[in-house]
C-alpha cells in the first residue's frame, strides 16, 4: 500500500457501469478511499463524468470505455487498465440491464443480452484479471448481485436469473480461489435511489407499496452501497469470501 494513509492507497481497481447510479457511488467511495480507479462503461462521456469528480476530490481516476458485454473489448481493456494505471487489484462487477416483460413475451435476443451483460461478463472479467492476481498473491472481486436473485419477481425473469447466477459463481470463485488469496464477495443491494427506482417511485401508489415492504421506510443511496464496497475491498474483510451481503433495509427479513 501506498503512503497516504488511506485504506486502499497504492491500489487499482475496476468498477464496470461507473458513470451513474450503484456503479457511480461505489466508483467514488473507492476513489475517496485512495484506490487509483478505472470508470469504465459503454458511455464514455458519463465515466469521464465520474473520473473526473473522482479526481476533483483529490483521488485518482481514468475513464475507460468498455461494453461488457464483448469479450474481445474485456480482453483489450483490462490490458490497457493495466498498462495505464497497473495492475487490478479490485474488480467491481457492477455493469447491468434491467428488462420488464413478461416471461411469455421474452425473446431468445432479449434473454441472451440481459445473461451476456449481466452475468456471462462477471465470470468473463473475472477470469481476465485473476492470473495477474494469483501471480501477486491475492486480490478482491466484488459482485454486484441484487435482493431480486433470490426471490420470485414477475415480469423480471431473465434479470432475476442473472442475479442468481451472480450469487452462484461468487460462492464457486471464492471456494476455487481462496488458496490463491483472492477474495469474492456479491453485494445485493435491495432498492437504491436510482434512474430506474426514481420511475417507480414517481408513481404515488407505487412508492408507498415499495416502501411499506422496507423495515427502514426509504430508499438506500449509492453512497452506502459505495461505503459496503470500500470494506469488502479493505483489509478489514480479509476473512470474509464467498458471501451474498443484503444491502436492503431489512426487506429481506420480512
Amino acid at each position: 500500500m501506498s503512503g497516504d494513509g488511506r485504506v486502499l492507497g497504492g491500489r487499482v481497481a475496476l468498477v464496470t457501469g461507473a458513470g451513474r447510479g450503484i456503479g457511480h457511488g461505489i466508483a467514488q467511495a473507492l476513489g475517496g478511499a485512495g484506490a487509483t480507479v478505472a470508470c469504465a462503461a459503454r458511455s464514455l462521456d458519463q465515466v469521464e463524468a465520474a473520473a473526473a469528480s473522482i479526481r476533483a476530490k483529490g483521488g485518482s481516476a481514468r475513464a475507460f470505455r468498455l461494453d461488457v458485454a464483448r469479450a474481445e473489448d474485456i480482453a483489450a481493456q483490462v490490458d490497457a487498465i493495466a498498462q495505464a494505471l497497473g495492475p487490478i487489484d479490485i474488480l467491481v462487477n457492477n455493469a447491468g440491464v434491467i428488462l420488464q416483460k413478461r416471461s411469455l413475451e421474452l425473446t431468445d435476443e432479449e434473454w441472451e443480452r440481459i445473461l451476456a451483460t449481466n452475468l456471462t461478463s462477471m465470470f468473463r472479467l473475472a477470469r481476465a484479471v485473476a492470473p495477474s492476481m494469483i501471480a501477486r498473491g491475492g486480490g478482491r472481486i466484488i459482485n454486484v448481485g441484487s435482493m431480486w436473485g433470490r426471490v420470485g419477481v414477475p415480469q423480471f425473469l431473465a434479470y432475476s436469473v442473472s442475479k442468481a447466477g451472480a450469487d452462484a459463481l461468487t460462492r464457486s470463485l471464492a471456494v476455487e480461489w481462496a488458496r490463491h488469496g483472492i477474495r469474492v464477495n456479491c453485494l445485493a443491494p435491495g432498492y437504491i435511489r436510482t434512474d430506474f427506482s426514481a420511475g417507480e417511485m414517481a408513481d404515488e401508489r407505487t412508492r408507498a407499496l415499495i416502501l411499506s415492504r422496507i423495515p427502514l421506510r426509504r430508499l438506500g443511496e449509492p453512497d452506502e452501497v459505495g461505503s459496503l464496497a470500500v470494506y469488502l475491498a479493505s483489509p478489514a474483510a480479509d476473512f470474509m469470501t464467498g458471501q451474498i451481503i443484503y444491502l436492503d433495509g431489512g426487506e429481506g427479513a420480512t
